[in-house]
């Protein structure tokens, strides 16, 4: 699924499109103006949108040696199992690099599903990127795939 690209001139560290079909739309936003990825999730993720949000974390998991990346997903308004699905391919492809995937800006909705879902403890989830960030010196994986803190 291709991302229609919006305003690329607007921010040279700042990239956005939007995906979708005629009756779900997702916003994706990647800001690397910190020198570290947040991808920012904004609308519905689901089966429609999750293969373009793998797709991008994959593309910035290229550009990073060792990627350290956080979904900011504040303004997501829905997210079904193959959401899900997508936020654990996402890590499980940053452990394999020596990174990590975390999620930030949880609403209580998305909360209650990773806790229900027993993700809550695998996608570690932060206040806000800048809290998932501070966690990178403290946070060594383990060749078995798990987190350390």
């Amino acid at each position: 699924m291709a991302g229609i690209p919006t305003d690329p001139s607007a921010d040279p560290g700042r990239r956005e499109m939007l995906v979708g079909t005629s009756r779900t739309l997702l916003r994706i936003s990647v800001d690397m103006t910190a020198g570290r990825p947040v991808i920012a999730l904004a609308g519905e993720l689901d089966v429609a949108t999750a293969p373009a949000v793998e797709a991008v974390f994959f593309e910035t998991f290229d550009v990073h040696r060792r990627p350290h990346v956080v979904v900011d997903v504040a303004r997501l308004s829905f997210c079904d199992c193959v959401g899900l699905s997508a936020f654990l391919h996402v890590r499980n492809r940053a452990l394999a690099g020596g990174g990590w995937a975390r999620l930030c800006g949880t609403g209580p909705g998305l909360r209650t599903v990773l806790g229900i879902t027993g993700l809550m403890p695998i996608l570690h989830c932060y206040p806000t990127a800048a809290d998932a960030f501070a966690d990178v010196e403290r946070s060594t994986p383990d060749p078995r795939g798990q987190e350390h803190l």
